[in-house]
């Protein structure tokens, strides 16, 4: 991999690691603020949307840090060395955590007493959504989990080949 396709990888992975940190400070309270605004019974609802919602970023953004790592090895042609399995192993722990809240919110949304102002479509699509986005996140996981596992046993067979060269 060319140095400056790392470092371009890289420098999005930044953007959206920064664009992460703006959302979780600036975007999310203000929005959740603007909809009560709105409708004033999603205050009951609010705090704990917004902790689901900085949360889920969060796991993202170690996610993108665990990502621009496996990059720098990449770039360095570090990949196939035992380093690469604890970033492996980072990001597969954020996209499980990411999972937990997701599944942590469709529970909430399941059981919660959400006010709706119309027919209770955003309920449903909030709900639909998060189920979805638990079952993507799982997939997600466990394709990761069989890339480490590949890549376990591409750093045993180069330590191998090493001591036979």
């Amino acid at each position: 991999m060319t140095r400056a396709l790392v470092f371009f990888l890289q420098a999005l992975l930044a953007v959206a690691f920064l664009a992460g940190l703006f959302a979780q400070v600036a975007v999310i309270p203000a929005t959740a603020a603007n909809e009560v605004d709105l409708f004033p019974p999603y205050e009951s609802v609010r705090v704990p949307l917004v902790v689901f919602a900085i949360v889920f970023v969060a796991c993202l953004q170690v996610l993108a840090i665990a990502l621009g790592a496996m990059l720098q090895r990449a770039g360095d042609d570090t990949v196939f060395e035992s380093g690469s399995v604890t970033w492996t192993n980072i990001a597969i722990g954020a996209i499980t955590a990411g999972a937990v809240v997701m599944a942590a919110l469709f529970v909430y949304v399941t059981f919660a007493d959400i006010p709706s102002p119309a027919d209770g479509m955003e309920v449903l699509g909030l709900w639909m959504g998060s189920a979805a986005g638990t079952v993507a996140a799982v997939g997600v996981a466990l394709l990761v989990v069989v890339g480490r596992k590949w890549l376990g046993r591409a750093i045993a067979q180069r330590a191998e080949l090493e001591q036979v060269v």
